[in-house]
């Protein structure tokens, strides 16, 4: 499991990472919401992502579109992820 922050200081819009990403796979990888608001108690546990296969969490910390590119989490998230519990 591995969690990635990008500082996207040039403030490039999230399609242009998704291009990156799914030209080496790693859009199958990352976990993806079912939804642009999740509980604390919605994320899923370490296990669960495991099991899907889903390994990577990546968080944008600027230029975030969960509509275009839902795998792609707005940085806010981190703090909803990592102090939810």
């Amino acid at each position: 499991m591995l969690s990635l922050l990008i500082v996207n200081i040039d403030n490039l819009p999230a399609t242009q990472y998704d291009t990156v990403f799914k030209a080496v796979g790693l859009d199958g990888v990352s976990y993806a919401p079912t939804g642009l608001t999740l509980p604390a108690t919605g994320w899923p546990t370490l296990g669960s992502l495991i099991d899907s296969g889903k390994r990577l969490l990546t968080f944008l910390d600027n230029a975030a579109d969960f509509t275009a590119v839902p795998y792609l989490l707005d940085g806010t998230w981190i703090l909803r992820y990592y102090f939810a519990f």
